[in-house]
């Protein structure tokens, strides 16, 4: 069974009920990605998907999400394209209810600690080493380079030290802050859209 509709706050939602599924899941779309990141901090909108996953104000301790799901039969994983971002999940049926309380924290109120900043940093440049492995990924930087320097197409979606630290600390750019920007002025209800699969 399906149930879609669009919440009061904007958000797009369908609700899929299945008794004979033997996972729950959920994914949420937002309506930007990395061709919306400032100019001057590059990868800044993947840099944020990366913080998300490190404490929310109801769920402070930075390894809550992922050590919940791992006890129960859980995984998790999220993705930054040139204009979306998507985070999603699947779980045990029946602790659904309590993932999504914990997902749902990420979107309402994410901490963005200073500490766990400084260490995600890390972690964004290791993937960003990993990708100039592939053929693929080089080839697509590629074409973004040679994109007109005024389109949006133009830009470095991973991000890595560089562009989120070396460089905005030289320019004078708090980079925290910037993250708090960009998920203030983007991370709306109206430019998200959600699914949710389960028993129930």
């Amino acid at each position: 069974d399906y149930l879609a509709g669009t919440l009061e706050n904007g958000l797009r939602a369908i609700v899929v009920s299945d008794s004979k599924c033997d996972k729950a899941a959920a994914a949420l779309s937002i309506k930007v990605g990395s061709m919306s990141d400032p100019k001057e901090i590059q990868g800044l909108a993947h840099f944020l998907e990366h913080m998300l996953f490190l404490g929310t104000e109801k769920y402070p301790k930075e390894e809550e999400y992922k050590e919940f799901m791992a006890q129960h039969a859980g995984s998790s994983n999220a993705y930054t394209a040139e204009s979306l971002t998507n985070y999603h999940f699947s779980v045990s049926p029946d602790n659904l209810d309590v993932a999504l309380d914990r997902f749902s924290q990420f979107f309402i109120a994410p901490l963005f600690n200073e500490s766990a900043t400084d260490r995600e940093l890390k972690n964004v440049h290791s993937e960003h080493s990993k990708n100039l492995q592939s053929d693929m990924w080089r080839w697509m930087q590629l074409v973004r380079n040679d994109a007109n320097p005024k389109h949006p197409m133009n830009h470095f979606g991973t991000g890595n030290i560089e562009t989120l630290k070396e460089t905005p600390d030289r320019d004078g750019y708090h980079v925290r802050q910037r993250l708090i920007d960009f998920y203030t002025k983007y991370y709306s209800a109206n430019l998200m859209c959600v699914v949710v699969l389960g028993k129930e």
